[in-house]
């Protein structure tokens, strides 16, 4: 069984919104800061990758809320590998309230690319890798998410210096608050997300002006598509609200 980490976490106020729930993008907030924390635990973590000039690369996201925390509430964040095969790695994450009932689950996919050639690494390259006692091949997450046909939504952002982290390119989370500032107000004020999946494409980086577009596929459903000033596909979303 994979090493599982867990954190305590109280809900602040700049996480929550208007009614005092979580924010979605805070919880992939505290998913990030965990699986750092893990790896660096286990000494497996960022020093490590770049002494070996390694990154792993996220590509694939899925969310789903059950509940939203609130505003000064104690949580359980938990993190573990759950899957590690040839060039993939996949790993979940989930957000516990007070009962102890999850909240939030998130599976991530991952890939292991060679800094220096911009190549995909095998993971068992390095041994050092199974530090986190994960000796499954994993599940892909799902297969794609479809184009979108007919743009009904659209904003502009600028990338912000403060969009960007440590790797240099826009910070993962953003995107998720790029494509929920592109639905209508109306939606935003009477539904919640349940689900969001995301594919990452491309990186975004310090200067960019990109592009959300959205589709409204049905009630509650929507697509958004993410492209830089030069309309590279930069990300892809689906999300779920009710």
């Amino acid at each position: 069984m994979a090493i599982i980490t867990k954190e305590k976490k109280r809900i602040a106020c700049y996480e929550s919104d208007y009614n005092g729930k979580m924010l979605p993008t805070a919880a992939m907030n505290y998913f990030q800061e965990l699986s750092t924390y893990q790896g660096d635990i286990l000494e497996v973590g960022g020093r490590f990758l770049q002494e070996n000039q390694v990154s792993w690369f996220l590509v694939k996201y899925i969310i789903r809320f059950m509940s939203y925390p609130r505003h000064k509430d104690q949580v359980t964040v938990t993190t573990e590998a759950t899957g590690m095969d040839k060039f993939c790695g996949t790993r979940r994450f989930t957000i516990e309230d007070s009962k102890g009932e999850k909240a939030v689950i998130g599976d991530t996919q991952w890939l292991l690319m060679n800094r220096a050639t911009q190549k995909m690494e095998r993971i068992n390259n390095f041994p050092e890798f199974e530090a986190y006692e994960c000796f499954e091949k994993g599940v892909p997450l799902f297969k794609k998410i479809a184009k979108i046909s007919d743009c009904d939504l659209q904003k502009t952002f600028n990338v912000r210096f403060l969009d960007i982290d440590f790797n240099k390119h826009v910070n993962h989370v953003k995107y998720l608050a790029w494509a929920i500032e592109v639905l209508p107000l109306e939606v935003l004020k009477t539904m919640v997300l349940s689900e969001v999946k995301i594919v990452y494409k491309a990186q975004g980086f310090y200067g960019d002006q990109v592009k959300a577009m959205g589709e409204m596929v049905d009630k509650g459903h929507y697509r958004v598509e993410i492209v830089n000033q030069e309309d590279v596909l930069l990300c892809q979303l689906e999300l779920l609200l009710d």
